[in-house]
């Protein structure tokens, strides 16, 4: 009988895909409880990135959160039309510069938000119940690690 866990001879992409697998379903279960069962692929990233960077409802430029996304610019600002055509963002021209698109969480967008933040902080409490505080510790750091590659790799 061998002493490696089940999970040693899994691929690290099929791991991350089971936890990301995990938030998302608790994401979903939250904004249908919630009444945001419309949110768009995508569109968690958005409300969360908004609601993380600016609780207090404030606009950002619209530049930065299609930046954010990964996608491609058309992608993104069509996921951001749609957003807005939802209700879940509000979009105004800059101000203080006229050719620059801003936008801000509405009160829906807000309420969205608040349920996937509620959803994530579920996750993370049962995973706290699974792993010990240095397993967390060590994940994050291994997870943090990803972004450097990806930096190292210039995408």
């Amino acid at each position: 009988m061998s002493d490696r866990l089940w999970y040693e001879d899994v691929p690290l992409p099929q791991l991350m895909r089971e936890a990301r697998d995990a938030y998302r379903a608790a994401v979903r279960q939250a904004l249908g409880g919630s009444g945001c069962d419309d949110l768009p692929r995508n569109g968690a990233f958005v409300l969360a990135g908004l609601h993380y960077s600016a609780p207090v409802p404030a606009f950002s430029p619209q530049a930065d959160v299609v930046a954010s996304l990964g996608l491609s610019k058309q992608a993104a600002s069509q996921l951001i039309d749609t957003l807005v055509l939802r209700e879940y963002l509000e979009r105004r021209v800059d101000p203080e510069d006229r050719r620059r698109m801003e936008v801000r969480l509405t009160d829906r967008g807000r309420t969205a938000a608040i349920a996937i933040q509620g959803a994530t902080d579920a996750i993370d409490a049962m995973l706290a119940d699974l792993i010990s505080a240095g397993e967390l510790r060590g994940l994050r750091a291994g997870l943090a690690a990803f972004r450097e590659i990806r930096e190292r790799l210039g995408d």
